[in-house]
């Protein structure tokens, strides 16, 4: 089993450029730059909304969406790109899990 390391949010702190946001993350030796589509901030949550706002208060969770991408490679000379799919895709498995938590045994 390889060990990889934790990936975490670091400066600069997160920011709007042209019609994407980028958050930057670190595993303690690499930056990498995370360009995340305003479609992608969109879809986080309901209303659809693009700003930096919703961009800075949902940073862990694109963290996390950009450790996975890390971790399967995708990344692209130190940049990953995060789509709405993704965002998509990790809500919906979240949602998954979520709802198989709060069955009881035996139903």
């Amino acid at each position: 089993m390889i060990d990889h390391p934790e990936i975490t949010l670091c400066e600069p702190a997160p920011f709007l450029y042209h019609e994407n946001g980028q958050i930057a993350v670190t595993d303690s030796s690499q930056v990498w730059s995370v360009i995340v589509t305003c479609e992608a901030i969109r879809a986080i949550a309901n209303p659809p909304e693009m700003s930096l706002r919703r961009l800075t208060l949902n940073a862990n969770f694109l963290t996390g969406l950009a450790a996975s991408a890390i971790s399967r490679g995708e990344d692209i000379g130190g940049k990953v790109f995060i789509r709405e799919s993704d965002v998509l895709s990790a809500t919906v498995s979240h949602r998954q899990v979520m709802q198989g938590s709060q069955r009881r045994p035996g139903l």
